[in-house]
């Protein structure tokens, strides 16, 4: 039985003849008419893959140059816990700054 796209009227089914078809995996949370799109793409020969989608990476790579993590201690509860730039208004108060184990610094 041929497949025919304007027929279909399931993500799942959509998912399923990509994956057989052409070995590429859909997103499912796309709207049925955007992943046809996808589909009739893979029919005409055009790569998915060689968009852009993922803003992830640039993400991934900001992390790598993030602040190693600060700690603070309260000291009415003697609780350490991460710094948060929100707590600025409560250092010095009740709040100093330490490392993990809650020597002061």
């Amino acid at each position: 039985m041929a497949f025919d796209l304007e027929t279909c009227r399931s993500k799942d089914e959509l998912e399923s003849v990509a994956r057989q078809m052409f070995n590429v995996e859909l997103d499912k949370r796309k709207k049925l008419d955007e992943l046809k799109d996808e589909v009739r793409l893979l029919m005409n020969g055009d790569n998915l893959l060689e968009k852009p989608e993922e803003p992830e990476e640039p993400t991934t790579s900001s992390k790598a140059g993030k602040k190693p993590l600060q700690f603070v201690l309260n000291k009415n509860t003697n609780s350490v816990f991460i710094y948060n730039p929100k707590l600025k208004k409560r250092m010095g108060v009740d709040l100093e700054f330490c490392d993990q184990q809650g020597n002061r610094l």
